[in-house]
């Protein structure tokens, strides 16, 4: 069971004050059946002066004696015990309330006060009397606002998941009703003053909710929530779980099951991507729905244990792609469970180690780390590498013809079910022609999405720039509000690639970009391309006279007291030129994004603070991702936001433990290409869980592939073939990289 904070803790006293000490009313139609003398009595007992508490209560005490069974005999003894709220008694209030309910149970304030006392016995510590009085409301009797409160105490209250989810489900049904009718009742502060927002934190607690919830639980809860949000979505959750279970009916019958109700949009999203991988939906890879790390991570996949295939592997494992392809190789003995029963010394020699040239089907002579039981000395053709698991290692040596020659061999070996591999772009090209004719499940490690197109047996796995850029600026807008955006970059192939992706990110999400400059690649001095994003390069001559009197005044300003100096920075600042425009720098940007290795970031981002760019979020790429760039950028780099691959840090258990493993097994830190790799191997291993067994069925297994929780990211396959993923992102937090997601 999850416990779920309420959103609204800070404000439970406030509440109860709140809710106290509202002015009590009859209900609709209740004060035209109250006799008009009576009716007067009240109003006059209500008309002392507020600084006369105690002439207020005597006046209350007086109406009840004179007419104990009024219509109005409620309000005047929940007005007294606001009365002796007000005062401190707190006793006398909460007496006073319960005989109002004792008294007059069905009364028009009835219901308000009930919800009052489970308030006020929830604080108490008594959650058993909260919710006797709670079951004893009638909501409809209720204002909104009470209302919403009283959802929120049943979630707070609720004994399980399915409870909780239903009140969930009641409390997002109230504020969608109110938003819908365009009421304007407000009476509390913060989030709760803001039904729109509110929604959107009762959504995220309803997905957080979901991530752990039984489908024991899930089915319960099916009839209970009728047609309100989440039941689409609970439909959705038991859809994906049945396709990753392998069980393709069920999977549909829930996904038409879910298009019956209301879904939110993130839902229809959801809803549209598992539709591709059942086969009923047309949409484009782009619009595809990613799930986050906590939830991919939260789904039952199958167990890999006792398995039994042979999967093929070709990789550069000579040459001078060699470090890569060792790389890689390390990452699918840890999916294979090499060394699980043993573990051998840590490898200690250099990168590329693997001697000679070899030619596809001879022996290849093994590095250290791979004298070890599951192989033989020479590497043979196939090497097990734990029982029943045997990857069937070819080395293409970098070469097109040499990758595209060992498929033809392992294709024609029937029970390789799958390859795994090449990485870089000819090759893996290469390998994916012949994949395809011979009809072989092909998963290259390239980034290079068009391996893919056309090809119903090639899969292309490691993640693009694309991907990278599309979660960064998702994130600086839809969750951190960021709507202006600028580039600097370098001035290369590279450099101007990135920068139109990131530009077409930015547009597409609604943001603006408002400045881009670029630099030379091997340029140490950026003053001139930063000058030039804030405007330097754009002023007249009056304004270049206006900036060397500020300069001046600013020189001036140094001998004053430093809150004196820092008073008259501000208003030379705020200054408007002698044009009437606002003098530079002008950093009207939000986020800067410069897509840069390390080394270079670390001589831009001091430069940046230097010509006075502060204030604005540093967004990074997979190149920013290295302890150096901390070591000496330091304080100017504080809070980065970083896209990358890989991110040994994370707080996921499946990252965790492929770390832990990495490092006790080879005595290094594992990176892009190992983790890439691991998760292509448990990819195939998956669909061999799942009991598919012919090289078709692993094919179609690995098509439907929807958030898998990979150690490089969480994974999705589109139509052709091409993995969307969804990366980590990292921030610069007390000179460590800090995982956000």
């Amino acid at each position: 069971m999850i416990r779920i904070a309420g959103p609204w803790g800070p404000f439970v006293s406030a509440l109860a004050v709140c809710l106290l000490l509202a002015t009590a009313c009859a209900g609709p139609g209740g004060r035209e059946r109250v006799p008009a003398v009576e009716r007067s009595a009240y109003e006059a007992a209500l008309a002392h002066s507020p600084e006369d508490p105690a002439a207020s209560a005597k006046a209350l005490e007086a109406f009840l004696t004179a007419y104990p069974n009024s219509l109005l005999a409620d309000d005047a003894l929940e007005q007294w015990a606001r009365l002796d709220f007000e005062a401190g008694d707190r006793r006398s209030a909460f007496r006073r309330l319960g005989e109002a309910v004792s008294r007059f149970p069905n009364g028009n304030r009835s219901d308000p006060i009930r919800l009052r006392l489970a308030v006020w016995e929830k604080e108490a510590g008594s959650p058993g009397a909260s919710r006797r009085w709670l079951d004893a409301i009638r909501p409809e009797r209720l204002t909104e606002v009470e209302r919403r409160y009283f959802y929120w105490l049943q979630i707070e209250l609720a004994e399980n998941d399915v409870e909780r989810l239903v009140y969930l489900s009641k409390l997002r049904a109230a504020v969608a009703e109110e938003i819908a009718s365009g009421s304007t009742e407000r009476a509390f502060p913060g989030a709760l003053a803001d039904p729109s927002g509110q929604l959107a934190e009762i959504d995220g607690q309803i997905s957080s909710l979901l991530l752990g919830v039984s489908e024991e639980d899930l089915l319960r809860a099916v009839p209970k929530l009728g047609s309100n949000i989440p039941a689409g979505r609970i439909r959705l959750v038991l859809s994906w779980r049945a396709l990753v279970s392998g069980d393709l009916a069920m999977a549909s019958f829930w996904l038409e099951e879910a298009e019956r109700y209301s879904l939110t949009p993130e839902d229809q999203e959801r809803l549209q991507s598992l539709a591709v991988r059942l086969g009923s939906g047309d949409l484009g890879g782009g619009d595809l729905f990613l799930p986050t790390f906590a939830e991919a991570a939260a789904r039952p996949w199958p167990s890999l244990e006792g398995l039994a295939l042979r999967v093929g592997v070709i990789l550069p494992l000579t040459g001078r792609y060699a470090p890569f392809g060792e790389e890689a190789l390390r990452g699918l003995l840890l999916a294979g469970g090499v060394f699980e029963r043993t573990r051998p010394e840590p490898f200690e020699g250099p990168p590329g180690a693997l001697p000679g040239p070899v030619v596809p089907g001879a022996p290849v002579a093994a590095p250290p780390w791979m004298n070890h039981p599951a192989f033989a000395r020479d590497l043979p053709v196939a090497s097990e590498v734990s029982p029943g698991i045997e990857l069937v290692i070819r080395d293409s040596g970098g070469s097109p013809e040499r990758a595209a020659a060992a498929v033809r061999e392992l294709a024609l070996q029937e029970d390789v079910l799958a390859i795994v591999g090449p990485i870089f772009s000819g090759e893996s090209e290469a390998a994916a022609r012949e994949a395809e004719s011979y009809e072989i499940p092909l998963l290259t490690l390239s980034n290079r999405v068009e391996i893919s197109a056309e090809r119903d047996y090639v899969f292309r796995l490691r993640m693009t720039p694309d991907d990278e850029i599309d979660r960064l600026v998702e994130y600086a807008i839809t969750e951190s509000g960021m709507q202006t955006f600028a580039i600097l970059y370098p001035m290369n192939r590279y450099g101007r690639g990135m920068r139109n992706r990131y530009w077409e990110a930015v547009m597409e999400r609604g943001g603006k970009i408002v400045a881009a400059a670029g630099y030379e690649p091997d340029a140490t001095d950026f003053k001139a391309s930063i000058r030039s994003m804030v405007g330097f390069d754009l002023i007249t001559p009056n304004e270049r006279v206006a900036l060397q009197e500020r300069s001046k005044a600013l020189r001036r300003g140094r001998r004053l007291e430093p809150e004196a100096g820092a008073l008259l920075k501000e208003i030379l600042y705020t200054q408007l030129g002698p044009d009437g425009e606002a003098l530079p720098p002008i950093v009207d940007f939000d986020a800067l994004f410069i897509p840069d290795d390390h080394e270079k970031i670390q001589l831009i981002a001091p430069q940046l603070a230097y010509h006075e760019i502060e204030g604005v979020q540093l967004l990074g790429s997979r190149d920013w991702n290295d302890p150096e760039l901390i070591r000496i950028g330091r304080s100017h780099v504080a809070g980065a936001l970083v896209s990358t691959p890989f991110h040994p840090g994370s707080r996921f258990p499946i990252v965790q433990n492929f770390v832990a493993g990495y490092r006790e097994s080879f005595g290094g830190e594992p990176d892009e290409f190992s983790a890439s790799a691991f998760d292509a191997l448990n990819l195939v291993l998956t669909q061999a869980a799942l009991d598919y067994a012919t090289r078709p069925e692993i094919r179609d297994g690995i098509r439907r592939i929807y958030g898998f929780p990979g150690v490089s990211g969480v994974t999705s396959i589109l139509p052709d073939g091409n993995a969307r993923k969804r990366p980590f992102l990292v921030e610069v937090e007390r000179r460590r990289f800090v995982g956000v997601d």
